[in-house]
Parts: C-alpha cells; structure tokens; sequence
C-alpha cells in the first residue's frame, strides 16, 4: 500500500520588472498539481502587495510529496475562452536547472555549514544568484508584424510634406466594436477602444541600435533610414483590424498634432501570399477632414504557431553556452563545399525552363546554375572530396574532431526535409543520339524518390554526352551512389554520432536587390518551416542544434515557434562580393545586429571580412549577450582564424575541412570532452559523499564497539558470560552495519 502525503505549499514571488495591467504571474512545474510544465495549466498567482522593489504574488497549491517538485514562474497575459485558459506568454524562467522543493525531512537538515537560509519569497528571473528569463512561444496564437521601413510613407499635403511625423498602431477588435459601439459621423476624430486580447511591442531598427518596448502615446518617429516594426498577438487575428493615427513633431513641445489616420484590414490567412511570399498593403492616409493627405506602404508578416508538437516550460542544452566555452569548429556542409555557388535567378518563361513529366528517365548535373549559357559565379572546388551535404561528408568532419557540422536544409515536393544546398538540379533526358538538352528543375517540384534516383555529379561537368562514361571508379555506383546525395533530415538524426551538434541552414528563397530571386513561387513560410522543425524536435533527444537562416522573416518566425533552439542570423554583411538581397536588414552586421536584438534571436552569423575590418564590432555582440559565429572562406586562413580566436568569437565556419587534419586532429570534439568532464565532477561528488557515509558508518561501528564492551564488563561481574551467545550478538550487528552500508552505496 501507497501512503501519499499532501503539503501545503505556498508560492510566494516578487516581480522587479513592471507589469501592465493585463499581465498576470503563472507557476508551473514537473508534477500533476502544477500543470506538468504546459502552458494552459499553469496556476494563476494573486498580487498580495506593492513595495519599492516591485509586486509580490503569492498563491497556496497542495502538492504531492515526498519527492522532489520542480517549478518555473511565468509572466504572461491570460486569455479565457469557453472555459478554456489561453496564455501569450511574454517571460519566463528559463534557468537550466528549474527551482525545486524538498519535501523529504532528512535532506532539508544535511546542509552545509556555508548555505544561507532561504529567502520568505522567490524573485522572478532570479535563482542561486544567476538571472536568466526568455520571452515565449507562439502557444495558439497568431503574430502579426507591420513593418515601415524604406521611405515608405509619402505625404501629398504640401503643408506637411517636409515635416516629421510619427506613428501609432492600435489594434481594433472589430466583434466588440460591433457589439458595443455606435459609430457615427459626427466626429471628425472617431475614437477606438483597443482589444483587451492582444500584446502589441514596437521595435525600432537603427544604425546606432535597437529599441524595443511598449508603444508611447504617440508612437514612433518615423526616420528616412529607420526601420520600425510593430508586432501583434492575438488568438483570432480574423476579428483584428489596425489603426494607424499620424502626429506632427515638434521638437518644442512634448505635445503632438494628431494630423491623419489609415486602417489596415485583418491578416488571417497565407492564401493572399502571392510569389513575393509575404503581404504587402498600400493604405491612403486620410486626414482630419476625410481627405487623402498620402499614402504608405507596409510590409505584412504572419506567423502562425507551430501545429501537431506540444510544447513546454522544458529547457534543452542546445540553448546554454558554457562561459568560457572555446569556440566552436564547424565543418561547413561537413567536409566543405564541393559545388560551384548558386547563380542568381531571373524571371524566366516556360521556353526557358522546361519541366518535365514525373515519368521520364532522368540524369542530373549536381549544380544550381543551366548549362554553359549561364556560367557559374565561382570555379568548382574540392571536386576530389566526399560530396557536400553528404552522410559521409558528415562522418568525415565528425572523425577529424569537428564539434558541429553545418548543412543545408529544404523540402521535396511530398515535403520531406532533405539536406540540398541549390534550389535547382539541372538534368537531362536520356537519348540513344550522343544529343542531350539541360533542363533547370526546382528542387521542390522533385519528391524524395526522384531525388534519390538522379545521378548526380560535378558542376565542372559540361559536357553532357560524355556524362555516362564518366563515374568516379572510387565512389559508390547504383542508387546507393544517388540517394546518399539527398539525405533526409531524419537520416542525419538516426546515423550520426549524437555527440556531433548541427548547426542547421535553413534554406528560402529570397529576392535580389537588382532583381530576380533564387526561386521562383517557393513555398509559404509557415508551413515550410512547421515541417521542418517537427523533424528536428521529435528527433533531437540530447543532440545541440543551432538553427541558421539568411532569411530575416524565416529567422522571427523560428524564433516564436519554439524555444528549445537557438536560432542565429546569417548575413551577408558589406564586403562580401555575393549578389545583395533586396531585405534591408540583411545589409550590413550593424543592421544585423539590431536585429537579432529587436528579434531575440540568439545571435549572429558574419562575414569574416566584415569581422577583421570592424573588430570592435564583437564586444557590440557580446555586450548585448548574443552569439557570433563566423563563416567565409577567409575563416580557413590560419592567421585570421587565431586573430578570430583571440577576438574570443563563439564558432568559426570552416570550408576545405580536409585540408585542415593536421590543426584539427589534435582537437576532440567538445561535447565529448564536457561530457567526460561532467561525469568526472558527478564521480568525484559521489565519492566525497561516499567517503563522508564511510567516515559516519565507522564512527557508528566505534560507538557500538565502546558500548558493547561497556556492557559486557558490567556483565561479567556479576555473571560469567556465555560464550555462544556472545558471538551470535556480535556477528548480527556486524551484518546489520554491511547491509546499511551497502544500502548507501
């Protein structure tokens, strides 16, 4: 029979940080009572009391005991519907070890001498002197991110045409204006109450940095160069429109002139992406004379939540990196890059790619880029290696000591994560006539079996009729040869060494500053990246994965559909000799920077040329405790990779990884390494502990020795003492003192 014993615990937390009216204070923690750590069973605190420090909330839960509970506070804006307990969740403890209670009487007296007693409350964020609190996930609902930015507005009025104006966004629930308001046309400034059922947050993208907080009552200055984005959340984005007011500046008064307002209609569904893959809305300005006064332009991003994986307060390793940790070697498409670099993709007609039915027999060309009409942007390298991208082109990087390797990730056509590189394979119909014609095909128009029966070689290789004499005596034949060039995301997972991290890229087309793209009529964010990190979370288990992507939008998506990755943002930088994507933010590692800030992303992976110009530009990183991982063929000069070192970057990128085995070879991977030194530290406490039972069990045996014979010399003077009785009592109580000695051990 099970005995339960209940407590009566008291969760008592003080909050430093200021909280707006709507916000609330949530615990949640490991057992049944708290929640088990999911976001719609948390348990709801109560402000008792306001003091100079901040608000403290308390609750009483009955808990389960005696083993241990494990427990997280949580900040966020609790929405009720049907019954039902919705949470925004705007910040919570992300500690790597949660808070926890001792129910168990014999642990709370085996203290220290040197451990303080505990406080009479928590403080929010703050845990064994570390400070550590992460914003949320996307838990059902929807983001919705207006961004101004480019000259985007353009004012018609004369009068107004060459002053400085700010902005504020209000979101409007239109079922309760409809169901509580009378609108009417008198008013020539009519006046909205906002929805209690949002969180809205402004970001401010500048070159001097980023700013990132809770809209002002007249909103933001709108710059020439600013980038500004105002994010919503909202569980029913289909009943959520926004209203733009419009204030004249005047660097006198702290008072603004509300001059004009616009509207931008609700933002509830992908099916108005059109090929530029995001929404973009061109709404008049209407002034206070219901006249058109301009007119501005607003980019539209939708993030919908993650479907089909639950998530909870759970914390992985992946997103803690161990102060004074060296940096990292990452292998770049495991050995290194073998194939020539992607061209840039111009609007072409069907006359100019042809596709071609499922049925046909194909060969392909391992390249990104047609036939020789279209040269490559760079010559072919490492053509003698292991191929990119490849099972063992991974191994290889494992076995000369690499810590993480990177690689490139996309969907197939029955969207299946594959590891690719291009977004195109050129191929070709098999004739009995030496003739062949080169077709471009997307890689997302091929499923997984096409991919894996193409064959696949060498950009150099040009001449088309000669490509079937041509196999590498050395490599694989058949389909084995073929497939092993398309893994799946999930091969990777079940055939590497789960000590290898990945640091995965996460591939989507973007559109060029002076036109075209690197696909056309690419899939919807949401759900490409939705199939993608379904694979990496129910895969994962304990393996470190950093996420990467050149994409910004792709990037703030990534980041509010989880939070068991960090997830770093690629970019260009200045010098790099790479066409210029037509995203701004993907400009300069300053722009970049305050990004990553205005977005929470984990941190920032740069150019080594732009690093070595601009050195100073890693403390600006380390001083906002981001990341910064560096890539680029520069990265393999063994100068600017110890310069790089020294500026103490957190990882380097590193091509033609083979050539490196002298360097690399005396270097373990560091997982493997902490690993062992993790066990060496849980070894060495064990055997203190042991040794501290050891020393008490022999103090014990010394005090029952000296009171046996005590009893015994009483004895023997008044009885002559039996002798067999004497050794049965001696030999019971040494067997009783083993058998509690083994127990301890």
């Amino acid at each position: 029979m099970i005995c339960r014993v209940i407590y009566e615990v008291e969760f008592r937390v003080l909050v430093k940080e200021k909280l707006s009216p709507s916000d609330s204070v949530l615990v949640t923690g490991s057992c049944e009572q708290l929640g088990e750590w999911t976001p719609n069973r948390c348990i709801p605190l109560t402000r008792i009391d306001r003091t100079e420090d901040g608000e403290i909330w308390s609750t009483n839960i009955k808990v389960n005991g005696p083993q241990r509970t494990f427990y997280r506070y949580v900040i966020a804006q609790i929405i009720r519907t049907d019954d039902d307990m919705n949470l925004i969740i705007k910040r919570w403890e992300t500690f790597k070890e949660a808070r926890y209670l001792i129910f168990n009487e014999i642990e709370k007296h085996d203290l220290t001498s040197t451990e303080q007693p505990q406080e009479c409350f928590d403080v929010f964020g703050c845990y064994k002197n570390t400070v550590r609190t992460d914003i949320g996930w996307l838990t059902g609902q929807s983001e919705i991110q207006l961004r101004f930015h480019s000259n985007s507005l353009q004012i018609w009025s004369t009068n107004l045409r060459d002053k400085t104006l700010s902005l504020k966004v209000s979101p409007i629930d239109l079922k309760y204006q409809q169901e509580n308001e009378e609108v009417t046309s008198e008013s020539a400034n009519q006046t909205y109450t906002p929805t209690s059922k949002v969180f809205i947050q402004s970001a401010i993208l500048r070159l001097s940095g980023c700013e990132t907080n809770i809209q002002s009552d007249y909103g933001a200055i709108l710059g020439k160069d600013d980038y500004i984005i105002v994010k919503i959340q909202t569980f029913e984005p289909e009943n959520v429109t926004y209203h733009i007011d419009f204030y004249l500046v005047d660097e006198s008064t702290p008072l603004r002139k509300h001059i004009g307002f616009a509207y931008v209609l609700p933002v509830h569904s992908n099916l108005e992406l059109a090929d530029s893959k995001q929404l973009n809305r061109t709404v008049p300005i209407i002034g206070l004379k219901h006249n058109p006064i301009g007119q501005i332009k607003i980019d539209v991003l939708l993030i919908t939540p993650l479907q089909g994986i639950e998530q909870k307060f759970l914390v992985s390793a992946s997103k803690y990196w161990r102060e004074g940790r060296r940096p990292v070697n990452v292998g770049h498409r495991g050995l290194g890059k073998t194939n020539t670099e992607h061209v840039p993709l111009k609007h072409h007609s069907n006359d100019t790619i042809r596709h071609r039915s499922n049925d046909l027999s194909l060969t392909a060309i391992n390249s990104s880029s047609p036939p020789s009409s279209m040269p490559p942007t760079t010559r072919p390298v490492q053509t003698k290696f292991v191929s990119e991208n490849t099972l063992a082109s991974f191994t290889g990087a494992f076995q000369l000591g690499f810590d993480f390797v990177e690689f490139d990730v996309q969907l197939s056509k029955d969207k299946i994560p594959v590891v690719y590189h291009d977004f195109q394979v050129a191929i070709t119909l098999k004739r009995k006539f030496h003739q062949a014609e080169l077709f471009v095909v997307p890689v997302k128009d091929l499923t997984l079996p096409q991919l894996q029966s193409l064959k696949i070689y060498h950009a150099s290789k040009t001449d088309v009729i000669k490509i079937e004499d041509d196999l590498d005596e050395d490599e694989p034949t058949g389909q084995e040869q073929f497939s092993s060039l398309f893994p799946t995301l999930q091969e990777l997972f079940e055939q590497l060494d789960p000590h290898l991290g990945f640091n995965v890229e996460i591939k989507y087309a973007m559109q060029y500053r002076h036109g075209g793209s690197e696909q056309n009529y690419f899939f919807e964010r949401n759900e490409y990246i939705d199939c993608i990190l379904r694979c990496l979370i129910t895969y994962a288990n304990k393996r470190v994965i950093v996420l990467s992507t050149f994409d910004p939008d792709c990037a703030s998506i990534l980041r509010r559909k989880q939070t068991l990755f960090p997830v770093l943002f690629l970019t260009q930088g200045e010098k790099s000799d790479a066409p210029q994507f037509l995203d701004v933010r993907t400009w300069s590692i300053n722009i970049g920077l305050c990004f990553i800030v205005a977005e929470h992303l984990s941190g920032l992976a740069a150019p080594a040329l732009d690093i070595i110009a601009d050195k100073d530009f890693v403390k600006h990183v380390k001083d906002n405790g981001k990341l910064l991982f560096i890539w680029g063929d520069e990265a393999n000069d063994k100068d600017v990779s110890k310069c790089l070192i020294d500026l103490k970057v957190d990882g380097l990128i590193f091509d033609h990884a083979a050539e490196l085995r002298d360097e690399q070879s005396t270097t373990e991977n560091l997982f493997i390494a902490e690993e062992r030194e993790e066990l060496e530290v849980l070894n060495s406490f064990r055997e203190r502990q042991l040794e501290i039972k050891h020393r008490q069990l022999l103090q014990e045996l010394e005090s029952l020795q000296t009171a046996r014979e005590t009893t015994n010399s009483s004895t023997a003077a008044t009885n002559p003492p039996a002798r067999s009785f004497g050794n049965i009592y001696s030999i019971s109580e040494q067997c009783a003192i083993d058998s509690n000695f083994k127990d301890l051990m």
